[in-house]
């Protein structure tokens, strides 16, 4: 009897903290930045997704999800509380119908280690970050 009530005791904080997700951030997560030309000039009307992802299942489940066009000065922000069961937040160029991403028009390329480095994949933005101010700056180049 001591013996199954030791395993119980041992095993309800394995349990419990299997059974909790870790606690998101009350703020919002604000992600902002300025999206430019080949030439360097602001690129208006360029667009991005702003959302978070469930990893549960085959592809993920949406817990959120944001777009945006950049104004006329290049820039764009987006603010989010982080919903809770999110696993992962990203950063994603789309195209509009004013700028294009495709094998003939424009090709993404994302600010980071102060270098633009093509843009293969969403970006994620590391949890450590939810909750703070992210700037993320993008180049779109032409063909």
């Amino acid at each position: 009897m001591k013996r199954r009530q030791l395993l119980q005791f041992l095993a309800l904080p394995l349990f419990l903290a299997s059974s909790c997700k870790e606690k998101l951030p009350d703020a919002p997560t604000i992600v902002t930045g300025k999206v430019i030309d080949e030439n360097g000039l602001p690129l208006e009307g360029a667009g991005l997704s702003f959302y978070g992802v469930d990893n549960r299942g085959w592809s993920g489940i949406p817990t959120f999800d944001l777009t945006i066009e950049t104004d006329k000065d290049g820039t764009y922000r987006f603010s989010s509380i982080v919903p809770k069961d999110t696993d992962d937040v990203r950063l994603f160029s789309i195209t509009t119908s004013k700028v294009i991403i495709d094998n003939q028009n424009y090709e993404v390329y994302l600010l980071l280690e102060g270098q633009y480095q093509p843009e293969a994949s969403p970006y994620s933005i590391p949890r450590s970050d939810w909750g703070k101010s992210t700037i993320l700056n993008y180049q779109f180049r032409k063909r």
